[in-house]
């Protein structure tokens, strides 16, 4: 019957003891277009936030963000007639995705095998951008002839199909929408679709564009800050909002190692819980934001790790919290900082994005700083690496997503 292949999916279990090799990554954000130049931003400690254009700002209360200047249409692998029926998330998720696969593929002796590969994909908005253009010019402005395939893209299921289509990915999709936690819990599954041998390749990430509904949404909630972001700072007022897609590839190690392909990191583990406690603010004690984190620690093994790229938003009770559950679960001696000060906070892709990053923070041997940091909050009391990237000696990074609703998402990633 229909739907049964996914029941039996789910009751499939996992077998942890598999390990998760990442074998390709792929970014498109406000400081870059691919992973070389997101990496020199952070190595230059160049931050990507400017004036919003993407929409007129007159009506809202802050002007800024932290955009993607990019001709989205001349990266993509598909003409332009295609490209018209995506939406703006869509084709970042395209383009993220297509240089992760690239990258998995260029050192392989076999390629990918795409037609038992699932993309998993966490988003907040999916096409309402283009939604918004729709209502705007037919209710609006009154145009008669206001394209209706528009709204065909406003689906948060259409970076999934985006990519599966583009790149004929035939083990299924998935579409997770768990606010700014969605692309951390779709990696996490991703592993275990791999575990559970549902597939055998995980293309996992997220990706969202601006729109107007978000960013006057998080100015209701006066969560954003007129200025760009500082995260954990005594001065901080909220968010710089972001936009911007980022996927890992993921293969069973052994599977990895078969076909040849160079492995960048480990996936060790993650973890994942909920506050149950209120619709947008996360619970001050951090319980449900220490909670993910121990159990990513506890499914490594790992009694702790060497670095916390966190969630880090700027926003009063966000930090506070993920510092009472970063010292509760791993201590004050760890080095932590928030990424989001250089491409905001990019909602639904947030995790994806900053997944990429502790990766080719690993890779690197070198943690982005938190920028324009100049004094950390009463109530933040961590190592939270001002300025400048530091050098240092990492074997294990720990990635936070937290979201709306108390969703808390913790990636645990291991160096080769």
């Amino acid at each position: 019957m229909p739907g049964a292949g996914f029941i039996w999916l789910l009751m499939r279990k996992a077998d942890q003891s598999i390990r998760i090799a990442v074998t390709g990554l792929g970014i498109i954000c406000s400081i870059g277009r691919d992973q070389g130049e997101v990496w020199r931003s952070i190595r230059e400690s160049r931050a990507g936030i400017g004036k919003l254009t993407r929409f007129p700002s007159e009506t809202f209360p802050t002007d800024i963000a932290a955009e993607v200047d990019a001709d989205l249409g001349s990266m993509l692998p598909v003409g332009k007639r295609r490209a018209r029926r995506m939406s703006r998330t869509d084709l970042l998720a395209v383009i993220a995705a297509k240089e992760a696969i690239e990258q998995s593929n260029a050192s392989s002796s076999a390629p990918l095998p795409l037609e038992r590969a699932i993309v998993s994909t966490g988003t907040s908005t999916g096409g309402l951008l283009e939604g918004e253009e729709f209502y705007f010019k037919r209710i609006v402005v009154g145009r008669r002839r206001a394209p209706s395939s528009t709204v065909l893209q406003q689906p948060t299921s259409g970076p999934s199909d985006a990519v599966a289509s583009v790149f004929g990915l035939g083990g299924g999709v998935v579409s997770n929408a768990t606010a700014c936690a969605s692309a951390g819990a779709a990696i996490g599954m991703a592993a275990d679709y791999l575990r559970s041998g549902h597939a055998d390749v995980a293309l996992a990430g997220g990706s969202d564009a601006l729109c107007r509904l978000t960013y006057s949404g998080f100015n209701v909630l006066q969560a954003v800050d007129p200025k760009p972001c500082t995260p954990f700072g005594a001065d901080r007022k909220g968010i710089t909002l972001g936009e911007g897609a980022a996927y890992i590839v993921l293969e069973r190690w052994d599977d990895a190692v078969a076909r040849g392909a160079t492995i960048l990191a480990e996936m060790a583990s993650y973890g994942a819980s909920c506050d149950a406690h209120h619709p947008t603010a996360p619970a001050e004690d951090g319980r449900g934001a220490e909670a993910a984190i121990n159990t990513a620690l506890r499914a490594s093994g790992l009694p702790t790790v060497d670095y916390v790229n966190a969630h880090g938003t700027g926003t009063l009770l966000n930090d506070s919290s993920e510092t009472r559950a970063i010292q509760a679960a791993i201590g004050n001696g760890v080095p932590v900082s928030s990424s989001k000060s250089y491409f905001g906070h990019t909602l639904g892709a947030a995790g994806g994005v900053e997944a990429v990053i502790s990766v080719l923070a690993l890779m690197n041997q070198m943690a982005p700083p938190t920028l324009r940091l100049s004094e950390a909050a009463s109530d933040c009391s961590l190592d939270y690496i001002p300025h400048t990237p530091r050098p240092m000696a990492m074997a294990s990074v720990l990635s936070n997503t937290f979201g709306f609703g108390g969703s808390n998402v913790s990636l645990l990633f291991r160096r080769v």
